[in-house]
């Protein structure tokens, strides 16, 4: 190679890298969590489209970044319906005496939204300072629907107790046909951590109905619960109609549970379930807890 071609190589290698450099730290401070602590927590509580990826980072840094959340959402007055998800997340699971205050005080709140950000924070560590029966607030607020925020938080704080006193109003919710895809996508997850037997018949009812969406999260509660007859029933829901669709996701769900790809092909799904279904086993990683176990899609 020639001196010539080799510092053209060099240069276009060079001009890469720093192309790659560039793109990284637009990304970086655009979109992901975040170079400091203070970022950290800016783009968790204002970044509405990509805060999310913010929470693993808050959740490590641990106490040192709650001042700072509480802050940047003005003592979490500033909760909303995107952000109150995550923040929950992070307060739950940083096991502290100070993330335990907060959680406390948020659940004193008048402010619904508040309020169940303590909820889900307060579950999510045991401590939760009430039951769950028929009155109460998490209950109400799902049987009433008042609010898509509410309902929805609602539902991941009942899945968080693992009360199986929570199960009527989940059940109830699902065979409420049609209804919010999230709305059911939650309590699906909610009975998948509750891990009650008693939701596998709601749930086949589930993905066997037209009227039923939230297919990728039926599923896979469906398989926590151990239940094979899963399989067929997702299968008979793979159509070319739904490939644009959060419905669509159950094809990567059907693919990581069986290891088997056949896109949206449900006679090619078909014909393996009917080789495989006396000898398939759910694989035991998809038996876990479902706090253990990978989220849907």
């Amino acid at each position: 190679m020639s001196a010539r071609v080799k510092w053209f190589v060099l240069g276009i290698f060079f001009i890469a890298l720093c192309g790659v450099a560039i793109i990284w730290h637009f990304w970086n401070t655009t979109f992901g969590p975040g170079r400091t602590k203070e970022e950290t927590a800016q783009i968790l509580v204002n970044d509405l489209k990509f805060g999310g990826r913010a929470k693993q980072k808050a959740i490590n840094y641990g106490d040192s970044i709650l001042p700072l959340i509480q802050n940047e959402s003005a003592n979490f007055k500033n909760l909303n319906g995107r952000n109150s998800f995550w923040i929950a997340d992070v307060l739950g699971k940083t096991r502290t005496d100070k993330s335990r205050s907060i959680l406390l005080d948020l659940y004193s709140r008048t402010n619904r939204i508040a309020k169940l950000t303590g909820a889900i924070g307060l579950l999510q560590q045991s401590v939760f300072p009430e039951k769950i029966n028929s009155d109460s607030l998490l209950v109400q607020i799902v049987r009433d629907d008042p609010d898509q925020t509410e309902t929805q938080l609602a539902l991941i704080a009942l899945g968080y107790s693992k009360d199986t006193n929570a199960l009527p109003c989940l059940l109830g919710l699902l065979n409420k046909r049609p209804s919010g895809y999230w709305h059911h996508a939650y309590a699906c997850e909610a009975l998948a951590r509750i891990g009650s037997q008693e939701a596998i018949p709601v749930l086949e009812d589930c993905l066997g109905s037209e009227n039923f969406y939230a297919l990728p999260e039926a599923f896979r509660a469906l398989i926590a619960l151990g239940d094979k007859q899963a399989v067929p029933l997702g299968i008979n829901r793979v159509t070319p109609d739904i490939k644009s669709k959060n419905s669509g996701y159950i094809v990567k769900e059907l693919k990581k549970v069986t290891g088997k790809s056949f896109g949206y092909n449900r006679d090619a799904w078909r014909t393996w379930w009917d080789s495989a279904k006396v000898t398939w086993e759910i694989p035991k990683e998809y038996l876990k807890p479902w706090d253990e176990q990978r989220p849907p899609y």
